[in-house]
């Protein structure tokens, strides 16, 4: 099977920034989604000669800057409450993100269902990161989870801006209870990022929990199938956010991946 490369979000690593891009470079995972909502590459913490210096940096190793990371988390867009604030800091990363040249800014909007679409707040918010991601030709991407992703695709039509998409996370579907390969079909044309990252499903006595990939529940076979008949053209970003070996874990996934994938 012919698929996309495949890349891995930089935390994934558990270590510092540094050391994280030395990690991806040696395992030859090109194409990078480096987090940008705090620490070492948020918008406050990097300076102008700071920014020419990572970018110099990424190309040195021979790494590609496909992706930042902006999930703010908490209540993310959904809470009106410190909006303004979230926004703005939206909008700084954003910005972080065409100085960079890094065509993606992904981030979350919270929990939200077809109720909140028609009050028309989240409507009113997402037109104005739809702005934001217009001004600076930057791609916006939504990570999946929270809702069910026929209600994002219906948000997505209804504000309807190009530079808006979605960050597609099949583990963080099944946590929510949603078949990550159904829910896929309403999202096709609008996948911007695609991510790696498996988990086993929730029950009434044990909650859903991410797992390695391929010690879960997604159909990796059917999934990265639609990836390409989609015509998904970046990678698949490998995401670890549990467990104790970070590092073991990426280099096992990237093997199982590579192997789905000849």
């Amino acid at each position: 099977m012919r698929g996309p490369d495949i890349g891995v979000v930089l935390d994934s690593f558990g270590r510092p920034v540094k050391e994280s891009l030395q990690s991806a470079s040696q395992l030859g995972l090109r194409r990078i989604e480096m987090p940008a909502a705090s620490g070492e590459v948020s918008p406050d913490a990097l300076s102008q000669t700071g920014r020419r210096h990572l970018q110099r940096h990424v190309a040195g190793l021979g790494l590609e800057l496909s992706a930042l990371g902006g999930d703010l988390g908490g209540a993310r867009f959904s809470d009106r409450s410190g909006l303004e604030k979230r926004l703005d800091r939206t909008r700084r990363m954003i910005e972080l993100a065409a100085d960079l040249r890094v065509p993606v800014l992904t981030t979350h909007l919270g929990r939200f269902d077809a109720d909140a679409i028609r009050r028309g707040e989240l409507t009113g918010v997402v037109r104005e990161l739809a702005d934001m991601a217009d001004r600076t030709a930057t791609f916006l991407a939504f990570e999946t989870g929270g809702t069910d992703p026929a209600e994002m695709a219906s948000l997505l039509k209804e504000v309807n801006c190009e530079w808006l998409g979605v960050c597609y996370d099949p583990a963080s579907l099944l946590i929510d209870g949603y078949d990550p390969i159904a829910s896929v079909e309403p999202t096709t044309g609008k996948i911007l990022i695609a991510r790696a990252r498996d988990a086993a499903g929730g029950s009434e006595r044990c909650p859903g929990h991410e797992t390695p990939l391929g010690h879960g529940e997604v159909d990796w076979a059917g999934y990265l199938a639609f990836l390409e008949q989609s015509g998904y053209k970046s990678a698949a970003f490998l995401r670890r956010t549990e467990g104790d070996r970070p590092l073991q874990d990426i280099v096992e996934a990237k093997a199982r991946l590579e192997s789905m994938l000849r």
